[in-house]
């Protein structure tokens, strides 16, 4: 008799179970974006009370970051950036960078020596991208 009660338990236990999601978007779509070409306007400096102010960047001194959709980060000739992370935190969501497509040599990269960042926090909103690597100052970029 008690076999006859568990079958239709198991069946609404599984019949409850639904997929459960960290978030209603996939990493790619994730990557998707915040892909393309991005320009750098501003960095954040601290003042002498501690205030962060934004400080415009020089037109010859502008950043140039092409984000492809499977997260690898670009320089604007469309080789990859040296000491790009392997990870990034997109609005809060922790993704891994993991390369689609093979990867062209930069030349550049063999001759630094990259204390790596593993991380970048990105915080995106509408065409404005802010950008925290490690101990550098925080990037504002535009699309």
């Amino acid at each position: 008799m008690k076999r006859l009660l568990y079958i239709p338990l198991v069946l609404v236990w599984l019949l409850s179970c639904k997929k459960d999601s960290i978030s209603d978007m996939s990493p790619n779509a994730m990557f998707t974006t915040v892909s393309g070409p991005w320009h750098s306007i501003e960095v954040e400096r601290s003042s002498l009370d501690n205030k962060s102010i934004w400080e415009p960047i020089a037109a010859a001194k502008t950043d140039t970051l092409i984000f492809r959709g499977d997260g690898v980060v670009l320089n604007a000739d469309g080789t990859p950036r040296c000491c790009a992370p392997a990870t990034m935190i997109i609005n809060g969501t922790l993704l891994d960078v993991k390369p689609q497509t093979a990867l062209p040599n930069n030349p550049q990269c063999e001759l630094l020596n990259c204390i790596t960042c593993p991380t970048w926090e990105v915080s995106m909103s509408d065409d404005q991208l802010i950008i925290g690597t490690c101990n550098a100052p925080r990037m504002k970029y535009v699309r």
